[in-house]
């Protein structure tokens, strides 16, 4: 009878997790994420929340398929996961948005510093966890109120978060309209010294630089305006991974195969060549001050590293494209 007592509790345990956990990252769901904070607030009647949106993530989905989404979604659980505390309650409360509330009395300081914090996390990406190699976040964060509950304290962070997206699409144009202050003038040396430092890559790794697909655009177009008034050699190749019959390879084999090759593609051309991810079986790359021939030769070392390296070289081949970058043509304003 014990025995019998002692499976039936441990059942009922497993379910009330498995009601309690969202299913795709492990974390806890929206309505066990509401309860628990709840909970803290009555008893405590002090805490932080900070809500977590993933900028741009239907691109994700669009350009590399739902399953590389779901990917990014449990990297980005597994590095909440890494840096909040064992009391602090972590979950996914739909879509690409997290939640992190801290049984802490802390000021708007805090909050500022911790939502720094968060972001920086997700600029440089280990590569076999991500499609992309940098995310950009969007985090806000609410202290808590007298009569707080969890729906309000939620709301003021989820219209700061509303809003901060927000200004950062008018940012740019509002950024000359700034009034001119004499005691900033006199800190614009530092000023700028800070920018450098956050502009600058923190941690260079050798070879080629891998950018998220939306980077890669952004940086494609400046090329293309340089060589306005530029003349240099700069040339795009595009590798594709498939079998005899031009098919994409099956997705266990696909993920090992294109992991294999971003390793080869960054470690066979300079630290001022650039590549993305562009598509689930491709990678787009950029080489400059390079001939026809020479890029040709660089395309062919990449398939032969390839080919000797991958336990799957009888069943796939790697071919490229190659396509000389031009200088886009100055339109006028109407």
């Amino acid at each position: 009878m014990k025995n019998v007592l002692a499976l039936l509790k441990n059942e009922n345990r497993r379910l009330s997790q498995q009601a309690e956990t969202d299913w795709l990252t492990g974390l806890y769901n929206r309505m066990a994420v509401e309860e628990k904070v709840g909970r803290r607030l009555k008893k405590y009647e002090t805490g932080v929340l900070f809500v977590i949106d993933i900028d741009n993530f239907k691109s994700i989905n669009d350009r590399y398929g739902h399953l590389a989404g779901d990917q990014v979604l449990r990297g980005v659980a597994r590095i909440l996961q890494e840096r909040v505390f064992h009391s602090d309650i972590l979950g996914r409360i739909g879509g690409d948005e997290f939640v992190i509330f801290m049984s802490v009395k802390q000021d708007q300081n805090f909050i500022e510093e911790r939502c720094r914090q968060i972001r920086q996390q997700f600029l440089n990406l280990p590569p076999d966890q991500f499609m992309v190699t940098r995310l950009s976040v969007t985090v806000c964060g609410s202290i808590y109120q007298k009569g707080d509950d969890y729906q309000r304290l939620f709301d003021r962070a989820d219209q700061r978060l509303i809003t901060e997206k927000s200004l950062r699409k008018k940012r740019p144009a509002d950024a000359d309209n700034r009034p001119e202050n004499t005691s900033n003038m006199k800190s614009l040396k530092t000023d700028m010294e800070q920018v450098s430092l956050e502009l600058s890559e923190p941690n260079p790794y050798a070879g080629a630089f891998c950018q998220d697909y939306d980077s890669f655009v952004g940086i494609y177009r400046f090329v293309e305006r340089r060589l306005q008034r530029v003349h240099s050699s700069v040339y795009s190749l595009l590798f594709t991974l498939a079998d005899e019959h031009g098919d994409f390879p099956d997705l266990p084999e696909r993920i090992l195969l294109m992991e294999e090759l971003h390793t080869i593609i960054q470690m066979s051309l300079r630290a001022g060549d650039v590549f993305t991810r562009y598509s689930s079986c491709q990678y787009l790359v950029m080489v400059s001050d390079a001939t026809d021939l020479q890029t040709d030769g660089i395309a062919e070392r990449i398939r032969e590293k390839f080919i000797n390296s991958s336990s799957f070289s009888d069943k796939y081949i790697l071919v490229y494209k190659r396509y000389p970058l031009k200088p886009s043509e100055a339109r006028g304003r109407k």
